[in-house]
């Protein structure tokens, strides 16, 4: 059962690797991993997002979002915080606080590029 695990896997990877369009997640990667001590780190697309959200697995969360005074868009959810120019640049950072819960967690990004999203799974130690 393991190898075809593994091979289900290789097949799913390449078929991510071939897939273009939409379905590539605008070459913002999938998923993104800290470790328990939180941290910085930046992540980039092709395209800039108009508004940036954070929600747990099942899709619920209100982030806090914010606009400030340089068209920054700004949401924050429990641990996570993400952070774009608004239309401009294709870069987002994403911030994670220290774990100290014990437990790995994961929240998802959602990044509003046109009518769809691009989705950046965060996983972070415990």
């Amino acid at each position: 059962i393991m190898e075809k695990k593994h091979g289900l896997v290789a097949l799913l990877l390449l078929l991510l690797l071939v897939a273009c369009g939409p379905t590539d997640n605008y070459g913002y990667p999938s998923k993104i991993n800290f470790g328990k001590e939180g941290g910085t780190k930046f992540c980039s697309g092709r395209l800039g997002m108009s508004n940036i959200n954070i929600n747990d697995y099942n899709g619920n969360g209100e982030s806090e979002i914010i606009i400030d005074e340089n068209d920054t868009i700004i949401a924050k959810y429990y641990w996570l915080t993400a952070k774009c120019k608004r239309l401009a640049g294709s870069e987002i950072k994403i911030m994670a606080e220290p774990n100290t819960t014990g437990k790995k967690r994961t929240l998802y990004v959602y990044g509003s590029i046109y009518n769809d999203d691009a989705t950046i799974k965060v996983t972070q130690d415990k």
